[in-house]
């Protein structure tokens, strides 16, 4: 009996180690998202509350939405979910800036914003139920997951502020939180194999995506100085 229990408790540390990151990217994504918006529409204090909040009623939605369905393939789910992340968090910013220079309204540009804040935190709210059912026989798995995740964040808030903002700035954030996304797209059914149904041709879209996301690490300096163009240019 002890060996069990010292076998799951072993296996568990990966997936700690997986809701940490996805945590971690979540966060990140939805402040660059508010810094973005209170750079082009003003009263930061209102765009960060508004985001984090929108955020935290998202991930609400998004673990209430988990249907037993959905529960059934844990690692399928996850593996769509990382994907998506992947995709949707990496060109969010430059989304922005695009939208921004068409010369759109200030409200289609909020609508916009605002669902990428809602997609986002929907697909997190999604990402505890999955994780945990993952482990639902290892002893305390709800509150060591949901503790994990907690913390992810926290450390995502002061890696931002303090790191990624000031020292690599928003593009270069976004595309390496997306890289984080994709790699742990990757290891979750590699981990799990023999345990869990995956999918392979999910596993070689996260691998694509792995390397567009390093093709576009390398050249962010110039996808930033586009952006800028067309922020300059956009009157």
């Amino acid at each position: 009996m002890s060996g069990s229990k010292a076998s799951q408790a072993s296996i568990s540390l990966p997936l700690l180690g997986f809701t940490f990151t996805l945590a971690f990217c979540s966060i990140v994504y939805e402040l660059l998202l508010g810094q973005i918006l209170s750079a082009f529409l003003g009263n930061t204090v209102l765009r960060y509350s508004v985001t984090i909040g929108l955020y935290m009623f998202s991930m609400g939605i998004g673990a209430l939405i988990a249907s037993p369905a959905l529960l059934r393939y844990p690692v399928l789910a996850l593996q769509v979910i990382e994907l998506i992340l992947a995709l949707l968090g990496s060109v969010s910013v430059l989304l922005l800036f695009l939208i921004d220079s068409t010369g759109s309204p200030p409200f289609v540009f909020s609508i916009i914003a605002h669902t990428l804040i809602i997609v986002i935190g929907i697909l997190t709210g999604l990402e505890i139920p999955l994780l945990v059912e993952l482990r639902a026989d290892v002893e305390n798995a709800p509150s060591r997951i949901l503790g994990i995740d907690y913390i992810g964040a926290f450390v995502g808030t002061l890696a931002f502020a303090l790191w990624f903002y000031p020292q690599l700035g928003i593009f270069i954030t976004a595309f390496a939180t997306a890289l984080l996304n994709a790699i742990v797209g990757i290891l979750l059914p590699i981990y799990l194999r023999g345990e869990a149904r995956f999918n392979s041709a999910l596993v070689v879209a996260q691998a694509l995506a792995l390397i567009v996301l390093i093709i576009a690490l390398t050249y962010n300096s110039q996808i930033e100085e586009f952006a800028i163009d067309l922020y300059i240019n956009r009157s």
